[in-house]
């Protein structure tokens, strides 16, 4: 139906069939591709009544709204056919590139499938045809990206008025904001034809009646038409009167500015609407600010509607639910979006995830907020991913701690060779002394002479400075949080056991995601656990509250659940990575809703005076500041003495093989013997 024609053979075409419109019809509408500058359109608009004004005003009108592409819809065949032909002429002299509609190729059915935009979810049918005043009609109109003109030449004909009809059915919406309809009149009178509760020209809609006189001297009204409901009267402002030139119509559309903002009193309409409360067993009111933690997203997107209802006149009827609505297997949706893909609702009291598989089941009007889903956790104890015992210390104090012992050994040696005294001591025992002075034990022996008691002296005084700054470290340490995970894949790695909110959500986003390292942690740490991962956030937090624990939760929420629970040295060392990004959430509406551009502007309009930031400010809470640092008391845990009893462990067993070698060599000569007997008895 879009085939472009040459403008000669155009030309003669539309010369030739016109007067034959009665009886002959045209397969598809004709794109008519006349170029710029031809001279004999002077001379046809030279005779005419219409003179060149009425096409001046018309290219002034849709140049004005940024209309490049334009539908011309002629449903009389009593149009002056070198009328018509001066009008296309003149659009596309400027560039106005025209689409020719004819009643016959408005009821040629021969190309027109049954398919739908929207095969998920198909919209309900009010168009009925009867063969008489309602037929089906070959005007489809796919969704454009881009503004389209629409001129309606005459709209008092039965052919004019199915039209208006059918493009105002639920299921074609043809009234909306990109496309400008302009409908050709002669008599005001009739406007009346309008009121047809089944033509409902919506706040959207861009729709003007322009009358123009039809004698000598020239001039126009322009009227701008909508209805606030199908059932309500036709509403009526004037955009400009006595219009005789293109100036005069680009003043009165600018003085008239933007049409929408006529149009904010619906005049105390009901619309279906419904609300998600995904815990209603901890629900306890919508403005209740000691629970901001329990369902959000609701409560802070309350306000923004309440204020919405205010501000164009309207009332909800509302419907609650306790699931945003997800894809079963069967293809439908449950919950919200459920009752969406059954158009039981025209739109949500609150904002929902923007999915691809939900915006084929409805239309997203304007953003929100941004919720942010992340593992919250507190950084593991050093105790419990390093070994704090050799932490205070850097390694050439090690060194050089481990020379002085060496130093101290030779020299209590070197006293205990030379030394004219008599000592009651081994050369083993320096090494035992040592050891003893550095772990703070004492020594077992009584040192007599001055030389050896100086070296005692001198080496507990050293040992007493280091087992002093050692000790401090240890402390400090022991309430330190560490840095060991950074990202996703610590986490994976590390000791810390996962939970995950009680939400559909993050079991689908976890399933959905592509990011291995994601996948990778799920698998590992939260499918191989089953079901026993999912748990509310109070229970969760409590979890990571106490123990190496980290917990998958709405941010907000937890950081609520912190606020209120954990101690001041507990908020230190919380960290959050999130395993995924969450889409915004919006405002959804059902399909082919009449009324998304008035709301889309208010929503952009409170985000402007700052009522979303403010509610935002209320309802979500910010993440806790660790104002304490780290401190307080610790409980020392096996973890944390883990390496002294392995020490212990150590020195047990070597002890207990030792004393079995000494036990062996002791009664070396008693085992000989009764293993030779042994054997002489076998044989």
């Amino acid at each position: 139906m879009n085939s472009l024609i040459f403008p000669e053979l155009f030309v003669l075409l539309l010369l030739l069939l016109w007067p034959l419109t009665a009886s002959t019809s045209m397969s598809a509408p004709a794109d008519a591709s006349i170029p710029r500058g031809q001279q004999e359109q002077k001379q046809l608009l030279k005779d005419d009544s219409w003179g060149n004004q009425l096409p001046d005003m018309l290219v002034a009108y849709y140049r004005q709204h940024g209309v490049h592409s334009l539908m011309l819809v002629v449903c009389r065949g009593d149009i002056d056919a070198a009328r018509l032909h001066a009008l296309l002429q003149h659009f596309m002299a400027h560039n106005i590139y025209v689409q020719l509609w004819t009643e016959q190729c408005l009821n040629d059915l021969r190309h027109v499938g049954n398919e739908t935009d929207t095969p998920e979810a198909p919209p309900p049918r009010s168009f009925q045809a009867d063969n008489e005043t309602h037929w089906e009609l070959a005007f489809v109109l796919p969704a454009l990206n881009y503004k389209l003109g629409i001129l309606l030449l005459q709209f008092n004909s039965s052919c004019a008025l199915n039209l208006l009809r059918w493009s105002a059915a639920t299921e074609h919406n043809y009234f909306t904001t990109n496309r400008y309809w302009l409908l050709l009149t002669q008599d005001l009178q009739e406007l009346q034809l309008l009121e047809d509760a089944e033509i409902f020209l919506p706040p959207d809609s861009e729709v003007r009646v322009l009358w123009h006189a039809t004698s000598q001297p020239f001039n126009a009204t322009l009227l701008d038409v909508y209805k606030v409901a199908a059932w309500k009267p036709l509403k009526r402002r004037l955009v400009g009167h006595r219009l005789r030139n293109p100036r005069h119509m680009v003043h009165a559309l600018q003085h008239f500015g933007s049409a929408i903002t006529y149009r904010q009193n619906l005049e105390g309409i009901v619309f279906n609407t419904a609300i998600v409360i995904a815990f209603p067993d901890l629900f306890t009111d919508i403005e209740d600010l000691s629970l901001r933690h329990i369902d959000t997203i609701s409560k802070v997107n309350h306000r923004l509607m309440l204020e919405l209802a205010v501000r164009l006149n309207m009332s909800y009827n509302t419907y609650q639910t306790v699931n945003y609505g997800w894809r079963q297997p069967n293809g439908s949706f449950d919950g919200l979006m459920g009752r969406f893909q059954r158009y039981e609702l025209d739109f949500a009291q609150l904002g929902i995830f923007m999915r691809l598989d939900r915006i084929a089941l409805c239309d997203f009007v304007a953003e929100t907020y941004r919720v942010r889903a992340g593992i919250m956790f507190r950084q593991p104890p050093l105790s419990a991913v390093a070994n704090i015992f050799s932490m205070p210390f850097q390694q050439d104090v090690w060194i050089s701690i481990l020379v002085l012992l060496i130093v101290t050994m030779l020299v209590m040696l070197l006293e205990m060779f030379f030394s004219p005294h008599t000592h009651n001591m081994s050369y083993l025992d320096s090494v035992n002394f040592v050891f003893g002075a550095m772990c703070q034990q004492g020594f077992y022996v009584n040192v007599s002479n001055r030389s050896a008691r100086i070296i005692v002296f001198t080496t507990f005084v050293a040992a007493v400075f280091l087992f002093t700054s050692f000790s401090a470290n240890i402390v400090a340490l022991l309430q330190s949080p560490s840095d060991a995970i950074q990202s996703l894949g610590d986490l994976g790695q590390s000791p810390l056991e996962i939970g995950v909110q009680d939400t559909q959500y993050n079991k689908i986003y976890f399933t959905e995601s592509t990011d291995p390292v994601t996948k990778s942690l799920y698998h590992k740490k939260i499918a191989s656990k089953g079901d026993f991962v999912y748990m509310r956030p109070v229970l969760g937090m409590e979890k990571m509250r106490t123990g190496l624990f980290a917990y998958q939760v709405e941010l907000q929420a937890g950081y609520q659940i912190v606020s209120d629970t954990f101690s001041e040295p507990e908020k230190c060392g919380l960290m959050e990575l999130e395993p995924f990004q969450l889409p915004m959430l919006a405002v959804p509406t059902r399909k082919n809703f009449p009324y998304k551009e008035l709301f889309r502007r208010q929503i952009r309009w409170q985000r402007e005076i700052s009522l979303v930031n403010r509610e935002e400010r209320k309802w979500i809470p910010q993440k806790p500041k660790c104002e304490s640092g780290v401190g307080g008391f610790v409980s020392i845990g096996l973890t944390e003495c883990r390496y002294a009893f392995g020490i212990f462990g150590c020195g047990a067993a070597l002890s207990f093989g030792v004393f079995l070698i000494e036990l062996i060599r002791k009664h070396s000569h008693g085992i000989y013997t009764f293993v030779r007997g042994y054997k002489h008895t076998l044989h």
